[in-house]
């Protein structure tokens, strides 16, 4: 597949690109492909649509379609008195040592939502659950469970797994209604004119927020039975195109639920962050039901940035020593807290040399990057250790002989544990912006790497989005959950 294609309108927030086109065949380990922008037709922009346009046939799938929840709170919803993520570590700080008693009061206090949203979609309900939904994603969205295309990713990046396809992941955020209130904060009633302030994008004390990642095989031979280690995992229908080759029609396709993220605000446990991550994995070995599978990979309150040489102690992340093998294999910079989907490990080029599948960040070291610059409408750093430029993609890019090239599939970075490096490895506040003059958005991506920027392109003073157009599917050079270049992805 040949010719150049240009890309006005990033699903990744990231600039206008002009791309060159690739076989698939020409990605080593990870490939990405992305829709393009659609909406309602004849409505112009729609901040609330559920989806991107293509819906099923009942003749194909005739079970319940997304629905997205927009209904946000628009009062503070009182504090939990004693939360029990709080109540289980008795009020202390988290630490290491009683992270797992931690992370297992919050796995216990989203379970009811989680299993009515993961095993019983037939009967999911977010209103009732009152969970809610960030908007101008629509045009992202597959039609069936409103999940948006994240990243994709081939065997070379989980050795010995049984991994025997390439997969590719979508995710799906819900914001529990403490959170909620923040959206009707920043986005109002309408989501066209949002109040871009910090005190707007900061969210409540015992804020929930959780993120459903599932993998879908791009193998149109294999649908099913592509990784052993997704053996007896819930299985959900999305409405994609499974392959990076435009002319696959879009189809009804399993995918597997694979990793579950929940955060929480809690400026008490982590007071030097103010929040809480952990992310969930499969593990098929666990008994029980599928929801019982999903364990912890490990916990994180804060960025580690003493530890900057191999081998130190982390004592602002837990690991689980229980986790599955292939959801260790992703793990960030010295072994901070990543999940499969997460993207924290990537080709970069350091002092001129090529590191393949090096670990770059983290979950919250990317979340740290969580910020807005209203006066030029992006975010200043990109969410990876780079150097910033004004040219498209935002940040530098290096050849395979490791020198800044336009076209290479590298970051340019800095040295590990570098003073540039460990800007992306500090503990902040959420109300503490990483560039000065950028709001801050309180560690949420979605605010400002995701429904700003899509915003933005389709009401800002530039040429109009085309929101009527069939999704196509097109081989990108650029991860869609991280905005970082696929490996082998080189325009050529």
């Amino acid at each position: 597949m040949g010719g150049q294609v240009r890309i006005l309108r990033n699903a990744t927030g990231l600039v206008s690109l002009s791309l060159l086109l690739l076989s698939p065949s020409s990605a080593r380990a990870q490939t990405a492909h992305r829709p393009a922008f659609v909406g309602l037709e004849g409505s112009g922009p729609s901040p609330f649509a559920d989806n991107n346009g293509l819906v099923p046939p009942k003749a194909v799938y005739s079970g319940p379609l997304f629905k997205l929840n927009a209904a946000w709170p628009r009062s503070a919803v009182p504090p939990l008195a004693n939360p029990p993520w709080s109540a289980a570590i008795h009020g202390e700080k988290i630490t290491v040592a009683n992270a797992p008693a931690y992370a297992s009061a919050l796995r216990d206090y989203v379970a009811q939502n989680a299993k009515d949203l993961i095993m019983h979609y037939d009967t999911w309900d977010a209103a009732k659950a009152r969970w809610y939904n960030e908007p101008w994603l629509g045009s992202l969205r597959e039609a069936i469970h409103g999940t948006y295309p994240a990243g994709e990713f081939g065997p070379g990046i989980f050795p010995d797994t049984g991994l025997r396809a390439t997969f590719t992941t979508h995710v799906l955020t819900y914001y529990d209604e403490r959170a909620a209130y923040s959206l009707h904060k920043l986005w109002g009633q309408t989501a066209m004119n949002p109040n871009i302030q910090t005190g707007n994008a900061q969210f409540d004390e015992g804020s929930v927020i959780v993120k459903a990642a599932v993998f879908t095989s791009t193998d149109p031979k294999q649908p099913r039975n592509w990784w052993d280690a997704m053996k007896g995992a819930q299985e959900w229908p999305v409405y994609i195109n499974p392959t990076s080759d435009p002319s696959v029609p879009t189809q009804v396709w399993p995918g597997y639920v694979a990793q579950f993220d929940i955060i929480v605000k809690d400026s008490k446990s982590a007071p030097q962050t103010g929040w809480v991550f952990m992310t969930l994995v499969y593990d098929s070995s666990v008994p029980g039901d599928v929801w019982a599978k999903m364990i912890p990979l490990g916990a994180q309150w804060g960025n580690d940035a003493q530890a900057t040489k191999p081998g130190q102690p982390l004592v602002e992340n837990w690991s689980n020593p229980k986790a599955p093998k292939y959801s260790t294999e992703t793990l960030g910079w010295g072994g901070r807290l990543s999940g499969p989907n997460d993207g924290a490990r990537n080709d970069i080029a350091v002092n001129g040399k090529v590191e393949k599948n090096e670990p770059d960040s983290s979950c919250m070291s990317c979340h740290s990057t969580a910020q807005w610059n209203v006066g030029q409408h992006k975010m200043p750093s990109f969410l990876l250790p780079s150097f910033a430029q004004s040219a498209a993609p935002g940040f530098k890019l290096c050849g395979d002989n490791g020198k800044p090239d336009p076209n290479g599939a590298n970051i340019c970075s800095p040295e590990q544990a570098s003073t540039g490096w460990m800007k992306w490895f500090k503990d902040r506040l959420g109300t503490e912006p990483m560039d000065k003059g950028a709001v801050a958005m309180d560690f949420d991506e979605v605010f400002c790497f995701k429904s700003l920027p899509m915003w933005w392109k389709a009401v800002g003073p530039r040429p109009a989005l085309n929101l009527t157009t069939a999704p196509q599917s097109v081989p990108l050079r650029f991860n869609q959950y991280t905005g970082a270049p696929i490996p082998g992805s080189a325009a050529k």
